[in-house]
């Protein structure tokens, strides 16, 4: 049975905008616990949506503003 990509299983990341969002979210946060700042295109208004929609699943709390 072949293996699936982290990409065609996860559902946050078959959405392609929401997918690429998610994808700065993690890596911005990663390295900025490494003090690297770093800069990313603004994401649009509908994408932040999602995201914001797909962080608060796994942790109501948190905010990543």
């Amino acid at each position: 049975m072949p293996k699936k990509s982290l990409k065609d299983t996860n559902p946050y990341l078959k959405d392609p905008e929401l997918g690429k969002a998610l994808l700065y979210q993690s890596v911005s946060s990663s390295t900025a616990v490494e003090g690297v700042l770093t800069k990313y295109p603004k994401l649009s208004k509908a994408t932040i949506k999602k995201l914001k929609a797909a962080i608060s699943v796994n942790e109501p709390s948190a905010s990543y503003e």
